[in-house]
């Protein structure tokens, strides 16, 4: 199963201590360039966790290639949730969030 994640909801994960099961899954899990920045932007303990998981392969960035989707999406949401969206769209994924 393909997963997009947004800034959010993987940093809730990421604090509450959840987010080493859904790694754990088997499942393969993706998070836009733009995203990652947006994680870095505040370095804490959720945001080192998720840097370790990048590390390890656990987490995959990817660039979007459909920008155009992102730009249009980005109209009404913020940039992140955009590409979110959009990479889950070009990757065919089971689920964004």
């Amino acid at each position: 199963m393909k997963i997009v994640f947004n800034s959010s909801p993987l940093i809730f994960l990421a604090r509450l201590d959840f987010l080493a099961i859904f790694i754990e899954s088997g499942d393969e899990f993706y998070l836009p360039q733009v995203v990652k920045e947006e994680i870095n932007t505040k370095q804490d303990e959720a945001s080192n966790y998720i840097d370790r998981l990048v590390a390890n392969h656990q987490l995959i960035v990817q660039g979007v290639k459909l920008l155009s989707l992102a730009h249009r999406i980005n109209e009404h949401l913020g940039r992140g949730e955009s590409e979110a969206i959009a990479l889950g769209v070009e990757l065919q994924t089971d689920y964004s969030g």
